[in-house]
């Protein structure tokens, strides 16, 4: 199993030097990802029910806003780690495509790929918030047959062979047009995150693979079996699939807490337990507010987390 880290891109320490240090210190580090979010704005008027929790619910503006508000953009925050960095993939979890337009998209992103040689992982969702499409004038109806579409055009632009591509779509109509540049990966794969039931159909329907939002055991192995069952109705085999689970407090590691060689057996415990439900890729985060904490964390992962788990 793969062991990637969220770079801290948005909230407090949403600065462009502690992004950059942090990139290169998990590519140094020995991380198999760098995982990344997407919010282009924060309304001040969100009614939109917020879709990954447990309990669906409005998400009040001031607490979005604390985690969200100063977020440095996905795309542009990508193409910075792959210009720090050597040999991490560069992910995200997830890129909202309802409020991206598809063809500058995947300009964009085949851009990323070859300056980071192939090293692009691209996971997607329909999103949540309303209020947010409303406020960039992109269109909030169908928002899954739009992302269904998109995913199409992209693979589509990403995998021409000739002179000129062209896409015609029930949302997107796109006319010949030169397909560079092309990617280094022909396509770039393609993640679909959520574990709604529509969600899980898209894995199994469109999908290179899977990113579940932060799931305990008992909720993750349910989703998966609702995952499984999807790829057999699509004649899909699960295992061929990337699957990606968020942090979970069994594979936090406290830099600063008391016994170390306790913390990081129970970290590689956690990991473990999770590659045994079908994880391929585990990302964590290192809680704190402190950039040297931060980095230091990183580095703690690399010596000790890292070497305990794959050794």
């Amino acid at each position: 199993m793969e062991l990637g880290t969220s770079v801290p891109h948005i909230g407090p320490m949403a600065d462009p030097k502690v992004v950059t240090d942090f990139c290169r210190a998990a590519d140094v580090a020995g991380f198999d990802g760098l995982w990344t979010a997407d919010h282009v704005l924060v309304p001040k008027v969100i009614e939109s029910k917020y879709t990954l929790r447990a309990k669906l619910a409005p998400y009040p503006f001031e607490e979005l806003r604390v985690t969200m508000g100063m977020n440095l953009e996905l795309n542009t925050t990508l193409a910075i780690a792959a210009a720090v960095t050597e040999r991490v993939k560069l992910c995200t979890g997830i890129a909202v495509l309802p409020i991206r337009n598809p063809v500058l998209n995947a300009r964009q992103l085949a851009s990323i790929d070859l300056y980071s040689g192939g090293r692009l992982v691209y996971g997607v969702g329909v999103g949540w918030m309303k209020e947010e499409a409303d406020a960039m004038g992109m269109p909030w109806d169908h928002r899954g047959r739009r992302t269904d579409e998109h995913i199409a055009l992209l693979r589509t632009v990403w995998t021409a062979e000739g002179e000129t591509v062209e896409f015609h779509g029930e949302f997107y109509d796109l006319p010949p047009v030169d397909p560079r540049p092309t990617p280094v990966q022909r396509p770039i794969p393609i993640l679909i995150g959520g574990h709604s039931d529509p969600a899980l159909d898209r894995v199994a329907r469109v999908g290179d693979g899977w990113i579940a939002a932060g799931m305990g055991v008992d909720r993750f192995r349910a989703a998966y079996d609702r995952l499984q069952a999807a790829c057999e109705r699509h004649g899909r085999d699960i295992g061929e699939l990337v699957i990606v689970n968020g942090e979970h407090p069994d594979v936090l590691l406290d830099p600063a807490g008391p016994d170390l060689p306790g913390q990081v057996a129970h970290a590689v415990e956690g990991l473990r337990a999770h590659e045994a439900l079908g994880v391929t890729h585990m990302k964590v985060s290192i809680r704190t507010q402190d950039p040297v904490a931060l980095l230091e964390g990183i580095d703690l992962y690399g010596r000790e987390v890292l070497p305990a788990y794959r050794g």
